[in-house]
């Protein structure tokens, strides 16, 4: 049940951020805000998170994994009462950023369940099972979003959040071991010097993060340019969406037979491909001022299949660079992502022009800087050469 667990908090990490966004018109209207505030309750969340997360991974290395967890799910609740009850904007943006407090313990430290539970060789195949869930979250939460606001307005989704939170709380306490506590780590920031001073750990936290990145920043604006700019109904952009779920679906779901039956080097040289394919194909949309919203999506259709194998390889990997760290990695992974994520949503909405164009530019550029990140890892790690030599 541990994993079972892990997996379910998973789902709620994976569709905390993406499961509302769909409600944006709606909040738009009802709130009368414009598009650079609607995305405040993206950032002030991201921004909660991306600063507690730390605080997790520090104190889930040195008491344990659980006794974090709950507390996180506990905060967690409070805002999402907080967000379902507000009847003003500043209100919806508290519950919001005591959501974003709440989920960094869960999103840091459930993968840690894991590797604290199975050895070794299965962390990586666990660890694509988990991330496909977090993916899948993430890729189906619009959708479902979509219709819980149709039929439920925008209340509902937060909803959906707090029954979640509650059913994640209950098994961590019933299922999670305490874990074991390790005295000689410090609750100190200074005990992250040891990662922010290694360079091929950094290497590792920067290029998984701007492919994840690259996903979220479509994820959060594509209801702005769908709805409102496309005049996609929003009973039809849970189709748009639904298409990105399904290649997730496909390629998170069969990650570990790719991986037993090809091996590492060919899965990830494949998901390289995908994405090149996928910053020529948004290159060639913004030259041409492309704005149709099936080209838009089957774009970055390559984006949504060449990213998950990349990440599921090399996120493991990235643990083991820095002795008894793995919650601090876990942490600065979980933290950067966020704020990369919050900076480009918020550069992106702030010159949004209801096209394509900026979004396509923020996806592609951070692409190009996961390439650059894994060609000087290449040349760091050996564990990495030897991948790519096969």
């Amino acid at each position: 049940m541990k994993l079972y667990t892990a997996l379910l908090m998973g789902i709620l990490t994976g569709c905390e951020i993406d499961l509302f966004v769909p409600s944006f018109a709606e909040l738009e209207r009802v709130f009368h805000l414009t598009p650079f505030m609607v995305e405040l309750t993206l950032s002030v969340n991201l921004i909660a998170h991306c600063i507690t997360a730390l605080i997790a991974g520090n104190l889930g290395d040195r008491y344990g994994r659980k006794p974090i967890i709950v507390w996180g799910l506990i905060i967690f609740i409070l805002g999402s009462v907080l967000c379902v009850s507000a009847d003003s904007f500043s209100v919806l943006l508290i519950g919001r950023f005591f959501q974003g407090i709440g989920i960094s313990g869960p999103a840091v430290l459930s993968f840690l369940i894991i590797v604290d539970a199975y050895p070794l060789e299965e962390q990586q195949q666990k660890m694509g099972l988990l991330n496909g869930i977090i993916t899948l979250a993430m890729a189906f939460g619009p959708v479902i979003g979509s219709y819980v606001n149709l039929y439920f307005n925008w209340r509902g989704n937060f909803w959906l959040l707090l029954i979640l939170g509650i059913l994640c709380l209950a098994l961590t306490i019933i299922f999670v071991p305490k874990g074991e506590k390790k005295s000689h780590i410090r609750i100190s920031i200074k005990e992250y010097l040891p990662v922010f001073t290694n360079s091929k750990a950094l290497l590792y936290v920067f290029m998984i993060c701007f492919l994840i990145t690259s996903y979220w920043i479509f994820i959060a604006l594509s209801p702005l340019l769908y709805i409102e700019d496309l005049q996609i109904e929003l009973k039809y952009f849970g189709y748009y969406q639904g298409s990105l779920a399904a290649t997730f679906a496909i390629v998170s779901l069969s990650s570990g037979y790719f991986l037993k039956k090809y091996g590492q080097r060919k899965c990830l040289l494949a998901g390289f491909a995908l994405l090149v394919l996928f910053v020529i194909g948004t290159i060639l949309l913004v030259l041409f001022q492309v704005n149709h919203p099936l080209i838009i999506t089957g774009t970055c259709i390559c984006l949504a299949a060449g990213m998950i194998l990349p990440v599921n390889i090399l996120w493991p990997m990235s643990l083991e660079t820095i002795a008894d760290g793995k919650g601090r990695i876990s942490a600065i992974i979980a933290s950067m992502k966020l704020a990369l994520t919050s900076l480009f949503i918020q550069l992106v909405s702030y010159f949004y022009n209801k096209t394509f164009t900026y979004i396509g530019i923020a996806m592609c550029l951070c692409i190009i800087l996961s390439f650059i990140c894994f060609y000087y890892l290449i040349k760091k790690d050996q564990k990495v050469r030897a991948l790519i030599k096969g």
